[in-house]
């Protein structure tokens, strides 16, 4: 009974694999590739209720709060660290940073990142709730973080960059946080949350 059964799941398998080889494509074929881009814009058509993509441009000027601290493990480097929001959207909440390096250890006109105005540390800030004992951290899978991957937010030295993260929307009702953005820094304290 047994050798019977394996013999017509085996048939079964057979004769649906020969007609899956078979069967004929209803699908068009496809275009040929051509050079020329007139052609593919032609036929390419954006779907009526997709709006186009867009940019937000961050103001770097719009802090509501601010603070200068030295670089670990240098002598006269600094960063200004500037907060501009802590905005509650749906089940996220966005924290944005201005940061401005100011190394004297390169010139002037040097390219720098984040990472590097941390004394080569990427920053994880995290949003402290005093009155519930809670901290937040930054939304994070598989090891990456939901943030601006600080050694590729590149600046010139004294020019202003923009740094985000996001975190899990507040599990009570705060109207400020505390902010811790590096262990060797204050911390900002009652940041206020936009919803």
């Amino acid at each position: 009974m047994r050798q019977l059964l394996t013999r017509t799941a085996a048939g079964i398998m057979v004769i649906g694999l020969l007609t899956g080889c078979s069967a004929k494509n209803d699908a068009p074929a496809p275009a040929l590739l051509t050079d020329d881009k007139s052609a593919a814009a032609e036929n390419s058509v954006a779907p009526a209720d997709v709006a186009p993509p867009r940019v937000v441009s961050a103001d770097a000027g719009t802090v509501i709060a601010e603070q200068e601290f030295k670089v670990p493990g240098s002598a006269k480097d600094t960063v200004t660290v500037g907060v501009q929001s802590l905005i509650v959207e749906g089940k996220t909440m966005k924290l944005q940073l201005v940061i401005t390096p100011n190394l004297s250890s390169i010139s002037d006109s040097a390219k720098t990142s984040i990472y590097r105005a941390f004394g080569e540390t990427s920053i994880r800030p995290k949003l402290v709730d005093r009155e519930n004992l809670k901290e937040y951290s930054l939304i994070s899978d598989t090891g990456q973080h939901w943030s601006t991957y600080a050694a590729n937010a590149d600046t010139t030295n004294h020019e202003p960059v923009i740094w985000w993260g996001m975190y899990a929307a507040p599990e009570d009702e705060n109207a400020t946080f505390d902010l811790r953005v590096i262990d060797t820094m204050e911390e900002f304290v009652d940041i206020p949350v936009t919803r």
